[in-house]
């Protein structure tokens, strides 16, 4: 439909002048072909609308997307300056707001490191000084048990002949020991221990009648540089008087008594075999026989009940801790226990 001169009709006249305008989808050339821009969906561009390519001008920035930056628009890349400082993601830093370095002209102080137990200089040793402690499992024929010290669980399931690392705690002050069943929960043992600061302690269960008790006995350090220290402590419930003999020493500690304690001893470095017997009857090493299954001296032999190896370093102290029962299960043995703490 279309509007003339006359008025509305409704056809229109196939003579009707020729120079009438033609839709563009129905334009031809001269050639009889539709033009390339008179394809599905295009329409003329109007002198005002800016066409999808890049601005026009001159230069490698007239890419597509590529728009100029304004005076006042700050570029992606570092601020414009001199020297290594203008690297990406650098931003000088204020007068006022300090570097994440030390300050200037101050060498950083190392933190102080301080090993449990282990003090070796007054330079070093921390303002509250502490107890450590550890403990030995030697009661026979009783069950594996978990050791309270203070408010807090420091071994659980310990079973005989066992011994654990020295654990710290605060010194001058007595700390609550309560020794309970593994398996069941029931408490066996509650004592006070009175703890000394900068003092070590080996705590053993050992039998008492049908139960157990504590024997506590004091770490000192070795003192000498230059030889082992060692002693021996006899925790057997019913060994009696036992004999310790050392490889290349013979006799060192004689008639050492149930929960008894010898004195410190020096001894070369080096490896040694140590083996324990009931006590013989004599005094002295003279005459004194040490074979590999007895001893003997004054024409009496008697049957060496167990024997360890163990190596001795110097400036070290050592424990012979002599558990088990004599010609009994479990067997008598000699459990060797070092402790290297400095003070």
């Amino acid at each position: 439909m279309f509007i003339d001169n006359d008025g509305f009709n409704l056809s229109r006249s196939v003579s009707e002048n020729a120079d009438a305008v033609q839709s563009p989808d129905t334009s031809q050339n001269s050639s009889g072909q539709s033009s390339a821009d008179n394809s599905p969906g295009y329409a003329p561009i109007s002198p005002n609308t800016p066409s999808w390519g890049p601005p026009s001008g001159n230069g490698s920035n007239d890419s597509p997307g590529f728009a100029p930056i304004s005076p006042d628009t700050p570029s992606w890349g570092p601020p414009p300056g001199n020297g290594s400082n203008d690297s990406p993601g650098y931003f000088p830093i204020s007068p006022d707001t300090p570097s994440w370095g030390p300050p200037s002209g101050v060498t950083p102080t190392p933190p102080i490191v301080v090993i449990p137990g282990q003090n070796t200089g007054s330079c070093c040793i921390p303002s509250t000084r502490n107890a450590n402690i550890r403990f030995l499992h030697a009661a026979v024929n009783q069950p594996t048990v978990t050791i309270r010290l203070g408010n807090r669980t420091v071994i659980n399931n310990m079973q005989y002949g066992n011994f654990t690392p020295y654990y710290l705690d605060s010194g001058n002050q007595r700390t609550l020991v309560t020794i309970t069943n593994a398996q069941n929960g029931n408490r066996l043992y509650q004592t006070y221990l009175n703890l000394a600061d900068n003092t070590a302690y080996t705590v053993s269960i050992v039998n008492s009648g049908s139960g157990i008790s504590l024997f506590t006995v004091i770490d000192t350090p070795c003192s000498s540089r230059n030889y082992g220290c060692l002693r021996a402590v006899n925790l057997s419930p019913n060994s009696g008087s036992v004999d310790v003999f050392l490889a290349g020493y013979g006799r060192i500690f004689q008639n050492v008594g149930q929960l008894s304690t010898t004195n410190y001893r020096t001894i070369q470095q080096g490896t040694y075999r140590a083996s324990v017997s009931e006590a013989l009857p004599c005094t002295g090493n003279q005459g004194v026989i040490m074979a590999d299954g007895y001893v003997e001296c004054n024409n009496t032999r008697i049957a060496v009940m167990d024997s360890a190896t163990f190596n001795v370093m110097n400036g070290v102290t050592y424990t012979l801790y002599i558990i088990g029962r004599a010609y009994q299960f479990p067997a008598l043995q000699i459990l060797p226990v070092e402790s290297d703490l400095i003070y």
